[in-house]
């Protein structure tokens, strides 16, 4: 009798902490929910922003002292900046990209004459005034501008030696990039991640899972057509136009496109919050998920295979261009079709004229 009491109580004490875990275990569906923007989109907001914050300090070392030495630690950090840019794009959700955030921090191509003009203007260059000026004349993108531009024998080294006035208004761009990024912080923490986690409609447009895979698909489709193809002449037109490629002039166009896709491997995949996992649970079947680790590997590969910068591969018709555009378009297969299809998402529409 004692015995079987004794088995009772540890039958009852076995299934008692069963039912506990049982309730304590998240399905990866409502993990994504509640932690994807911790996991992923907040790392790569403060990110960026460490990395402009050193842009600013090595700027105001070189508005101090003009020297060589402090120019290459100011130029250098621009593609860091760049790079841990490229991967917010990747959380710039339809929310988000409403309020434009995007396209004041980086816009491209931008636009010579207006950063000249401004700096021509010779005035205070607060945030009143670059506030108010069109986003292809500030930006990541005039900062490489102002930080990599050759006018006949003049580096920009020289440019900015001879003309505080342009050091003046390479800060307060850079500057600016900081307020921009302080108010995407802001908007995310004072209400948009309860907003972001309590979409759980049926539609795309009030469900966060369904928002931020459209975000990881159209971030794939801008790098294959808008930052590969179109530059390349593989999009339609067979004209190559390298003045529209994404950061050519400091040479670091496929580094940036190589940081947006391994942010896309990152949140599908790799981080603690991901998609693969939801692919997993749903489908029951991991061959969904090898595809795509093959596919990202693909890419990568033939990101590795171009030898030289994007610019120069593309100016000398390198064939290995066409085979990374190739091999994007079979990863953006995979998404768009299998992986929706998986997880039961409704694919919008490209924008490929921006993120």
């Amino acid at each position: 009798m004692k015995k079987q009491f004794f088995f009772l109580l540890y039958a009852i004490t076995v299934l008692s902490s069963c039912s506990k875990e049982n309730a304590n275990t998240r399905s990866a569906t409502t993990l994504f929910h509640e932690e994807y923007y911790t996991a992923n989109i907040l790392p790569s907001l403060h990110n960026f922003k460490t990395e402009i914050e050193k842009q600013i300090a090595f700027t105001k070392t070189f508005q101090s002292n003009t020297t060589q030495e402090n120019f290459t630690l100011m130029q250098g950090q621009w593609i860091p900046c760049a790079i841990a840019f490229s991967k917010t794009r990747v959380y710039n959700v339809i929310d988000i990209k409403s309020l434009y955030f995007d396209i004041k921090i980086y816009n491209f191509p931008i636009n010579p004459d207006l950063i000249e003009n401004n700096i021509f203007d010779k005035t205070t260059f607060d945030t009143a005034y670059i506030s108010n000026n069109s986003t292809v004349s500030k930006g990541l993108g005039g900062m490489e501008y102002l930080l990599y531009h050759e006018s006949g024998s003049k580096n920009s080294f020289t440019l900015l030696q001879e003309d505080t006035y342009r050091v003046d208004y390479l800060l307060a761009i850079t500057k600016e990039n900081l307020r921009q990024i302080n108010l995407l912080i802001n908007f995310w923490e004072q209400s948009y991640e309860t907003t972001f986690e309590g979409y759980t409609g049926l539609s795309c447009l009030e469900n966060a899972r369904c928002l931020a895979f459209n975000q990881l698909i159209n971030i794939i489709d801008i790098i294959r057509v808008t930052k590969i193809g179109k530059p390349a002449g593989l999009e339609k037109s067979p004209n190559i136009n390298l003045a529209s490629l994404e950061a050519f002039r400091s040479r670091s166009s496929l580094k940036l496109i190589k940081s947006s896709l391994e942010e896309v491997q990152n949140a599908y995949a790799l981080s603690s919050v991901n998609f693969a996992n939801i692919v997993d649970e749903v489908s029951d079947s991991s061959e969904i998920n090898s595809a795509i680790e093959k596919s990202f590997s693909t890419v990568f590969n033939n990101i590795n295979a171009i030898d030289s910068d994007l610019y120069t591969a593309i100016s000398n018709s390198h064939q290995s261009v066409e085979t990374l555009h190739t091999s994007i378009l079979t990863l953006l297969q995979y998404f768009s079709v299998d992986v929706a299809s998986a997880l039961s998402l409704t694919v919008t529409v490209t924008d490929n004229d921006g993120d």
